[in-house]
C-alpha cells in the first residue's frame, strides 16, 4: 500500500468508524451528538434509550424491523412484535411494502399502542399513491395516527418536484399538520447525494439510512449525510446495520449479510455513530430478538483499534457487495 493509499484509508476509516470528522468540520466541535458522546440511558432493566434528535422523543436503542418476517402469516408476525414489547422494546418500524407486516402489527397493538413509538412509510411518486398508501396503512395498523411517517426510499423514487407545492414530500408534511403523523422522516439505502435537499428543508424531523461498516466504504452516508441531520438536529436511526439479509431474500432466513460472526461489531459501529438514537433490526424470530436486546443492554463503544480492524474486515466485504442496495450516484441523463 502506498503512502498515498494509507492517507486515504486512514481518513475513510476515521469517517466510517465515528463520523467525528465530517461532524465537527459542519457543526463545531460542541455540536457533536451527547447520544454518541454518552452511553445510551437505561430505564431500570429494560432496553436503553437515546433521544431521537428533535423530535424530543426517547426511543429504545433497538427498533424492531418487520420486513425479515413480513412474510410470515400476520398472527406469527403478531407474536413477534408482542415479544420486543415484553423484552422493554417500544420502537415498531413497519411498511405496506413488507407484506403481511402492518396487518401482523395491527394485531399485536390494541392496548399497546399507546406504548409504541410506532413507524410506517410511504412509498409514492405521486400523492394518490401517497393517499392510498396512507390510507392503507391506517387500515391495517389500525391506528389514526402514526408517531413516524417516512418518505421512503428517496434512491428509488421520482423525487423531481417532491418538495413543491403539490410534490409528495410538501403533501407528508401536511399530514403532520392534519395529526396524521407526529414526525416526519426520509429513508434510503442509496444516491445519498439526493438527501442534503430534504434535510436542509428544515422539514425533516428523522433520518433513516443504511449504514453499517462495509456499507460506508461504498455509500458512505456516515461522511456524506448524517453530518448534516447532525446540523439540523434530525433523529437519525441506523438501518442495514448487518448489511441486510444474505442474498437480500426475506422469504429465505439465511443470516446476516455482514456474517454472523460480525453482528455484535457492526451494532457497536452503528450506535457508535454520532447522533445515532436507534438501530432498526430485522428479525426472523423471538430468540434474535433477544440476542439483539442483550447486545444492546451491554453497548459498548468500539476501540480505535476495534475500529480499525472492522473497517479493514468492511473494506473487503464492500468490494466484494459492490453497489448491492443500487447506484451510488446519479445516472447522467442522454
Amino acid at each position: 500500500m502506498t503512502e498515498q493509499d494509507k492517507q486515504a484509508f486512514s481518513r475513510r476509516a476515521f469517517v466510517c468508524q465515528t463520523g467525528r470528522t465530517a461532524a465537527a468540520a459542519v457543526l463545531g466541535a460542541q455540536a457533536i451528538s451527547a447520544a454518541a458522546a454518552e452511553p445510551a440511558k437505561p430505564i431500570a432493566d429494560g432496553v436503553p434509550r437515546r433521544v431521537l434528535g428533535r423530535t424530543g422523543v426517547s426511543i429504545t436503542t433497538f427498533t424492531l424491523g418487520t420486513a425479515p418476517c413480513g412474510s410470515l402469516p400476520p398472527d406469527k408476525i403478531a407474536e413477534l412484535v408482542n415479544a420486543a414489547l415484553d423484552e422493554g422494546v417500544t420502537a415498531v418500524d413497519t411498511s405496506e411494502k413488507y407484506q403481511n407486516s402492518q396487518e401482523g402489527v395491527g394485531l399485536a397493538l390494541g392496548k399497546r399502542r399507546k406504548d409504541v413509538f410506532l413507524s410506517t412509510k410511504v412509498f409514492a411518486n405521486s400523492i394518490p399513491e401517497a393517499e392510498e398508501s396512507l390510507a392503507k396503512s391506517i387500515r391495517l395498523l389500525k391506528t389514526d395516527y402514526f408517531d413516524l411517517l417516512y418518505y421512503h426510499g428517496l434512491g428509488n423514487l421520482n423525487i423531481e418536484g417532491a418538495m413543491d407545492p403539490e410534490g409528495v414530500f410538501t403533501w407528508l408534511v401536511k399530514q403532520k399538520k392534519t395529526g396524521k403523523c407526529r414526525f416526519v422522516g426520509i429513508s434510503g439505502h442509496n444516491l445519498p447525494a439526493r438527501f442534503p435537499q430534504f434535510l436542509e428543508s428544515g422539514e425533516v424531523d428523522v433520518l433513516l439510512a443504511a449504514v453499517n461498516f462495509a456499507d460506508c466504504h461504498t455509500y458512505n452516508f456516515e461522511e456524506n449525510v448524517l453530518p448534516i441531520a447532525q446540523k439540523h438536529n434530525v433523529g437519525i436511526v441506523a438501518m442495514k446495520v448487518y448489511g441486510g439479509v444474505a442474498g437480500m431474500n426475506y422469504k429465505i432466513t439465511k443470516g446476516p449479510q455482514i456474517g454472523e460472526e460480525h453482528v455484535p461489531a457492526a451494532l457497536r459501529y452503528a450506535l457508535g455513530l454520532p447522533g445515532v438514537a436507534s438501530a432498526n433490526l430485522g428479525v426472523h424470530t423471538a430468540e434474535q430478538i433477544r440476542h439483539n436486546v442483550e447486545m444492546v443492554k451491554n453497548f459498548k463503544p468500539l476501540s480505535e483499534d476495534e475500529h480499525r480492524r472492522l473497517l479493514d474486515v468492511g473494506k473487503q466485504l464492500a468490494a466484494s457487495w459492490g453497489e448491492h442496495f443500487g447506484p451510488v450516484v446519479e445516472k447522467r441523463k442522454a
